[in-house]
């Protein structure tokens, strides 16, 4: 790995041909037409990086965790009690198989059990 130099106009224009989530690496990558280069550090390994093509909406409203992809796709389960583990295990399964039957990247997959635990749905406490 080498460190260069760059003018803030140059810097800029990186910028400017870049993708949320990409480095000055990635965008140089791209525009050079260079193999992409996706080493992970964290699990130590070569990984594919994976970008949503499809914009995803979760939340929970009035007890009922939605699930909303941009293309029109949605789904919607009425959440059980609180302390129900089981059933709370059955819902947030339901919900992580839709979005990802639709695409939904490593993130959005995530997002969806976030949104349950932000409500105060916890499988763990």
């Amino acid at each position: 790995m080498r460190t260069i130099r760059i003018s803030e106009e140059v810097w800029n224009e990186i910028a400017k041909r870049g993708v949320f989530g990409e480095t000055p690496d990635d965008v140089l990558r791209r525009v050079f037409n260079l193999a992409e280069k996706n080493y992970n550090k964290q699990t130590s390994g070569w990984r594919r990086k994976q970008y949503a093509t499809n914009r995803m909406s979760t939340g929970v409203n009035n007890e009922i965790l939605y699930v909303r992809f941009a293309d029109g796709s949605s789904n919607e389960w009425h959440l059980p009690d609180r302390h129900d583990k089981k059933a709370l295990q059955a819902v947030r399964s339901q919900a992580v198989r839709f979005a990802e039957q639709h695409g939904a990247t490593i993130g959005q997959v995530n997002a969806v059990k976030k949104a349950l635990t932000d409500n105060g749905y916890h499988l763990t406490k």
